[in-house]
């Protein structure tokens, strides 16, 4: 392949990625309301073990994403392209914010905890969902204001 093609074909990656990152943030946070909806002392059944199962996937596809810039399936001329230095930058402002949603989540469950009872996997959940959803959005945010995607 030729470099301009390379080049053109990271940038369209690049843009179409800022927008999917982005999207699948907000999914992943609204999606996990269902979760919760499910009284927190039921019994669990084996649609309630598939969900959380599906979750789990989820998330760690979604956090493998984010740390690959989702290029693992890319030559390696075209990933060089998609990690430049303010993608890096990008990323580590997004696993900036996931960190301080993960910390403020966990306070709001830890007060929440004062007054209702959460039980682990909830506040796992709660904590995972909030992080992962806030590290990807903000980094699909970040690259779409980016200069590079104009």
């Amino acid at each position: 392949m030729t470099e301009a093609s390379d080049v053109e074909r990271a940038e369209r990656i690049g843009r179409s990625r800022a927008r999917l990152f982005a999207f699948q943030g907000l999914l992943f946070m609204i999606w996990q309301t269902t979760f919760f909806t499910a009284p927190a002392h039921a019994t669990l059944r084996t649609v309630d073990t598939v969900k959380i199962s599906a979750w789990l996937v989820w998330a760690v596809l979604l956090l493998v994403l984010l740390a690959t810039g989702g290029g693992l399936l890319r030559g390696k001329a075209v990933r060089a392209l998609l990690d430049d230095e303010l993608t890096r930058r990008n990323r580590t402002h997004a696993y900036i914010a996931g960190f301080w949603a993960a910390v403020l989540s966990a306070i709001a469950v830890y007060f929440i905890g004062m007054f209702e009872v959460v039980t682990g996997r909830e506040a796992i959940h709660l904590i995972l969902s909030i992080a992962i959803g806030t590290a990807m959005f903000v980094f699909g945010m970040r690259e779409r204001r980016s200069g590079k995607l104009g």
